[in-house]
């Protein structure tokens, strides 16, 4: 786990900061000690230098930028390059609400620091106050490509939606863990699992549980805890998700392990089996070709793997509520390979097996009885219609088959339902989606239907 925003070089921690960093090492995976202005990063290399996995930045906040201006960009510059501790540019950015530092003087500092990122290649790490539609409008137009996240995000939908149009990450702190910001917690749903960081700001806003104490690196975890709980998710799968995502956000080292490419995969009390890249669709809101990794997994693969090599990987599926084929591509198109898999999980003891699909497996395969192969080894279909209509499906989804694959869809949902498997049609809620159609169309067929949330990657554009 990685608190990617603390200040264990501020006086708060200076009668038992030899004891925090001991615990950070033994704890943790990497802390991030933020700075505030050049001064004060020069303290955060200080610190970082003091534990092996303790990483600095170098910035200057909003409340201070008064005090700076373009002329200290090469000193900015030369600390950012005094030390490989330094991994980030920040924290910068807008400050409305308590104005320490003139609107014009924080864009001016703000802007400059933008540029010190992009010149450095590191990421940013912003904090916006009081202006999110200000900030939004700035990330729009002047962030171009840098790399970067809003740090201890406080909910706002306008920048939630730029910060993740311009690929920046998403990074909650302790307030997400308190009772009355559910409208805070709601925005966990719409965030990409490849874009979620947590952190601490420590010693501010300690968590829930630590309420009213002084916050530390390792009370990180009473808010991986929370997200955890509201997204379904366990424990594990949020430390794996926020350490990867950290790790690649400032290029700190990926271990062997995390990454190798995964055929199967385990997510809460599930395991996924990832059979292949392709994919007869082109689906606007689809992180392929954007993400490698979803859910802290490597799942694009560089290549087929024989169905031997899953049933190596898997071992013991009795162990799991459900075994299910969805990775980064269409599981039907390698069916022969999936009936081998099947045939292998269902001797094993799994206890369900599904198929997540696009549904046009009668296109990809060529032949209209692979449902009676299938009987007796999958127990469910999760089929992703993402529209109510073939005016819809074509604009949105955009399946390489062109005419007749919304027809061959309804097919398999219709037949894949009298031949006795449960079937759901699932969607995305992405702009536009007609959400009430898509129910009737539900209620039409006779099967279960779930609308997931839209979560952005890139921008979208009609």
């Amino acid at each position: 786990m990685i608190d990617t925003h603390a200040h264990i070089h501020f006086p708060q921690f200076d009668e038992d900061r030899e004891e925090v960093i001991k615990e950070c090492e033994d704890k943790l995976t990497a802390v991030i000690t933020v700075g505030c202005d050049l001064e004060d990063s020069l303290k955060a290399i200080d610190v970082a230098h003091k534990g092996k996995n303790i990483y600095a930045s170098v910035g200057i906040h909003p409340h201070e930028a008064k005090n700076y201006s373009e002329k200290d960009y090469e000193r900015l510059l030369e600390i950012a390059k005094s030390s490989p501790k330094v991994v980030a540019v920040g924290e910068a950015g807008l400050d409305f609400y308590r104005n320490l530092s003139p609107k014009e003087k924080q864009y001016e500092v703000f802007e400059m620091q933008v540029e010190a990122a992009r010149e450095l290649n590191l990421p940013i790490i912003v904090h916006t106050r009081n202006a999110a539609k200000e900030m939004a409008e700035f990330i729009r137009t002047k962030f171009n490509g840098v790399r970067g996240v809003i740090h201890c995000f406080s909910g706002e939908r306008e920048l939630l939606e730029a910060a993740l149009d311009a690929g920046l990450y998403i990074s909650y702190a302790g307030p997400v863990t308190y009772p009355k910001n559910s409208a805070l917690r709601e925005t966990l749903r719409f965030v990409p699992s490849s874009r979620l960081l947590i952190e601490t700001d420590c010693p501010y806003l300690a968590p829930q549980p630590v309420r009213g104490k002084r916050n530390k690196p390792v009370f990180v975890a009473h808010t991986a805890l929370t997200i955890a709980k509201e997204l379904g998710l366990n424990f594990t799968d949020i430390v794996r998700i926020t350490t990867i995502n950290a790790k690649r956000l400032f290029n700190l080292p990926l271990s062997d392990a995390e990454k190798k490419e995964r055929l199967a995969y385990p997510v809460g009390n599930r395991l996924y089996l990832n059979l292949s890249t392709d994919c007869p669709c082109n689906c606007k809101f689809c992180f392929r070709g954007s993400e490698d990794f979803i859910l802290g997994y490597n799942l694009n693969l560089k290549g087929e793997h024989v169905a031997e090599e899953y049933m190596y990987r898997v071992k013991n599926p009795g162990i799991y509520e459900e075994v299910v084929f969805c990775g980064y591509g269409e599981p039907f198109t390698r069916f022969e390979d999936m009936k081998k898999v099947l045939n292998w999980l269902k001797k094993m003891g799994a206890k369900r097996i599904r198929v997540n699909t696009c549904g046009l497996g009668y296109l990809i395969t060529g032949k209209e009885d692979i449902l009676d192969e299938l009987k007796g080894l999958v127990d469910s279909f999760s089929v992703s219609l993402n529209a109510s209509s073939p005016e819809e499906y074509y604009r949105v989804v955009r399946p390489s088959f062109g005419k007749g694959s919304w027809e061959s869809a309804l097919k398999f949902i219709k037949d894949a339902k009298e031949k006795g498997f449960k079937v759901t049609i699932t969607a995305v809620s992405y702009p536009g989606f007609d959400e009430e159609s898509f129910k009737k169309l539900a209620e039409t067929l006779n099967v279960d239907y779930r609308i997931r949330p839209f979560k952005r990657f890139k921008k979208w554009e009609e």
